[in-house]
């Protein structure tokens, strides 16, 4: 992670105008709508009526049924019980006009290509599925049971009436016969693992977001927010809801943090200016889009020059720590102070040092600040008692302040927790026959609710079923029976599931707690045999998308990883060799570049940049030079690694995985045109040009910035295999990675910072399979136990304090 209080580079600036994708678009733009609408939901699945291109009345959805829906519906239903009737439905008397019947016709020739794609197609195929299986008296018939209730009432638009009218009167027959705990027995495949419940849901803002936009959107007062929810769940976009309502200055210790958010601004057609490496406000610098006054170009008729001094149209300012101050008397000089937000990204950075260069700057920020709307995020920000100092101070300085706590513990995914045997932990194994830890540990789960993803949905529903199953008479009192507890359908979802779990933990009778521990103990069983050789016969467990090892020694497992790999010699030689060639090539092209930048320096200084990126322009000393580098980076040697050393290629999972299950196990993807960039990087470890070679890069504290932008491209494209990285490197780290270590030199790690490390991973798709990994299990005891000597805490409490 870069805490370099530094202006932008050339290429941090370019790297804001790339595109975000389409998926993300969309859920910028919801976020967008959703600050005036908090209800909003949003579904892109296509119905036959959208398919069909018909208005929609009563008269049409009655025909579309008839001709192409029933006969389907009937057909699925030879599965079923003789006491499921379907509605008697007659063609509509008011005949169908002949443009509609003319599309009906037309449509008809393709719809069997689309019917895949279809909502109503796909409903009656899960019926016909449920059915089936509880015909063959197949359990899973619940799991049709529960997505068909789920999916009845998504948002998605212009679904046929008459078929969902149908389906409901199927779905309460077949729930006569149902017993919800047998769907809470059943939850991981209910839930978890149901691709159909997720991949068709309803785009909506997660609950904290709600909270968020209404708390600002109803403002009267100063406010300070104390925004609390899981890594992973939108908090860093969030100010772009609010641009809808206020103007907003988004500080954050980490650049890349802020410089995704502008990313999507940007693409998001929002006004945005910057504010790096600032010490007053002439530093500051806007977007072209939010430019008010400017200069055009003589030529090309765009902007040329822009008046930064002039910020009436910025709608949000992005602002490191170190310049906060000229951020906000800024944004001050155009807009009223109660029109403002100041939205403080992770002011939990840097809290867990003594001291840190950082410090002073938040101290000074905090004392100074004038805006009366402020926003504290983080995942693992303190709670209002802890915080206590900080919010006296802040009511103490703006009159008529008021404090609003969001805290949020949205969990669609599990992401369990292995310990270094390489069984799933969570809070009824950990202390083994010590019912009051076990209990005390389930009491400080419940105040907070954050780590409730880290505890396996697997494990949780085995607990509940062997309690309510095979020890009910332990459960201290009724209320806590799991009848009680789900009475409705809708009553069953991960939260309330995880949520039930504590509570039943937590209220069990003591002298029965050695059985149960024993009875839940004697059941367990490994995830994994072994999954430490990562770059070996453990490879193939690293599935579906990249992983990340954290460390404090990052040379450490580096070396480990190469060491293990057991390259023969005669290759390392070879590349050794090619190496050793291309950094004596590196060296006469780095003499060779900085005289080409000392020559090009009045060019650059002008801003030609068509001057500069051209091969035939400039004078002819310029010219040679530009032709000698390109001259001795044509010599560069090619350096390939044979695929039996790369994990999970095809060769590598002959080799250390044949009999195994092998079908989503996840391999890098490393040109040789990226190769050969890494060859040509300077003050670069050669070990870690081999690792690059097996798809393996490395984060750390000096490291060269030509390296770490290479290594960021390649995070961002999730073309690496695994990424070793130190600590510091994980606030805001928006790279999707489906697997994390935790390492055993991190004993001495926060309890604050242990969580943000492991909110790097399950970020974004919800259908991967997910694991922390952790090396040493003192660890994962720290998270889920009081600390009396949180560093975040006593350092908050002291600079966010005038």
């Amino acid at each position: 992670m870069d805490l370099l209080q530094r202006k932008l580079t050339k290429d941090e600036w370019d790297s804001i105008e790339r595109p975000i994708t389409s998926d993300e678009l969309r859920i910028v733009k919801l976020i967008s709508d959703g600050y005036n609408n908090v209800n909003i939901k949003k579904n892109t699945t296509s119905t036959l009526l959208q398919y069909l291109k018909v208005a929609n009345s009563k008269e049409i959805d009655t025909y579309i049924y008839v001709k192409y829906l029933e006969s389907n519906l009937k057909k699925a239903l030879k599965y079923a019980s003789d006491d499921i009737i379907l509605d008697k439905t007659k063609l509509p008397k008011r005949s169908i006009k002949k443009k509609d019947i003319m599309r009906f016709n037309h449509a008809d020739t393709h719809l069997d290509q689309v019917k895949d794609t279809l909502y109503e197609y796909i409903i009656i195929d899960m019926v016909k599925t449920t059915l089936k299986q509880k015909h063959k008296n197949n359990c899973d018939w619940v799991v049709g049971f529960y997505t068909l209730t789920k999916m009845i009432k998504y948002s998605v638009h212009a679904c046929n009436r008459n078929l969902f009218s149908n389906v409901e009167g199927i779905l309460d027959t077949l729930g006569e016969s149902l017993e919800l705990k047998s769907l809470v027995y059943n939850s991981v495949n209910l839930i978890e693992k149901n691709q159909n419940l997720l991949k068709y849901a309803d785009e909506q803002l997660y609950d904290h977001q709600k909270k968020l936009f209404t708390t600002i959107k109803n403002v009267k007062t100063p406010q300070l927010v104390l925004y609390i929810a899981p890594t992973g769940t939108g908090k860093t976009i969030s100010p772009i809801g609010l641009l809808q309502g206020k103007r907003v200055i988004f500080v954050c210790a980490a650049r890349h943090v802020g410089l995704a958010l502008a990313k999507s601004c940007i693409s998001a057609e929002r006004k945005v200016a910057f504010a790096f490496g600032c010490n007053d406000a002439q530093d500051i610098r806007l977007h072209y889009s939010a430019a008010k006054e400017y200069t055009k170009h003589r030529k090309t008729g765009g902007i040329f020059r822009v008046d930064n001094s002039v910020g009436d149209n910025v709608e949000i300012m992005i602002s490191d720590v170190r310049s906060y101050i000229p951020a906000m008397l800024y944004m001050c000089a155009f807009n009223e102070k109660k029109d403002l937000v100041t939205y403080w990204d992770e002011p939990t950075i840097t809290m867990d040092y003594q001291n840190h260069e950082c410090h002073e700057m938040i101290k000074r920020n905090w004392t100074e600040n004038v805006i009366p709307n402020f926003v504290l995020s983080s995942a693992t920000l303190p709670n209002e008692q802890e915080l206590a100092p900080t919010i006296r101070d802040f009511m103490a300085r703006f009159e008529n302040a008021r404090v609003t706590t969001i805290t949020s513990y949205d969990c669609k995914k599990t992401i369990p927790m292995i310990n270094r045997n390489g069984l799933i932990e969570a809070p009824h194994f950990m202390y083994g026959s010590d019912y009051d830890k076990t209990k005390e540990c389930a009491e400080y789960c419940k105040k907070n609710p954050t780590l409730l993803r880290y505890i396996d949905l697997g494990e949780i529903s085995h607990f509940i079923s062997a309690v309510c199953e095979e020890f009910p008479s332990a459960i201290s009192k009724k209320r806590y029976n799991i009848e009680r507890q789900f009475t409705d359908i809708d009553d069953v979802n991960m939260s309330s599931i995880k949520l039930y779990y504590l509570e039943l933990l937590s209220n069990l009778k003591k002298n029965q707690w050695a059985n149960i521990s024993e009875y839940i103990s004697s059941q367990r069983e490994k995830r994994h045999e072994s999954n430490i050789y990562i770059s070996t016969k453990d490879a193939y467990t690293l599935t579906d998308g990249p992983t990340i090892y954290l460390a404090e020694d990052v040379s450490k497992i580096s070396k480990f990883c190469l060491q293990s790999a057991n390259i023969p010699v005669e290759i390392l030689q070879e590349i050794q060799k090619a190496i050793n060639f291309n950094n004596i090539i590196n060296k006469k092209i780095s003499v060779l570049e900085k005289n080409l930048e000392d020559k090009t320096a009045a060019d650059e200084e002008a801003g030609k940049e068509k001057k500069l990126s051209s091969n035939t322009r400039g004078d002819p000393e310029v010219k040679e030079l530009r032709r000698k580098i390109a001259e001795l980076q044509n010599c560069v040697l090619p350096v390939r690694l044979p695929d039996a050393f790369i994990p999970n290629m095809a060769e590598h999972i002959k080799r250390f995985a044949a009999n195994k299950d092998t079908t989503t196990v996840f391999k890098p993807t490393i040109s040789e045109e990226t190769v050969e960039k890494i060859m040509l990087v300077d003050d670069v470890d050669d070990s870690w040009k081999v690792l690059l070679m097996m798809g393996i890069g490395v984060f750390g504290s000096d490291v060269n910035d030509n390296y770490t932008v290479i290594m960021k491209q390649l995070a961002q494209e999730q073309k690496l295999y695994l990424i070793i990285a130190s600590t510091d490197y994980i606030y805001g780290t928006n790279y999707q990675f489906c697997h994390g270590y935790i390492g055993k030199d991190l004993g001495l790690m926060s309890q604050e910072k242990a969580i943000q490390a492991m909110g790097r991973v399950g970020r974004n798709k919800l259908q991967y399979d997910y694991t922390l990994r952790f090396r040493d299990d003192n660890i994962i005891r720290k998270l889920f136990e009081y600390d009396d000597n949180k560093p975040e805490v006593m350092n908050m409490a002291k600079l966010f304090n005038s």
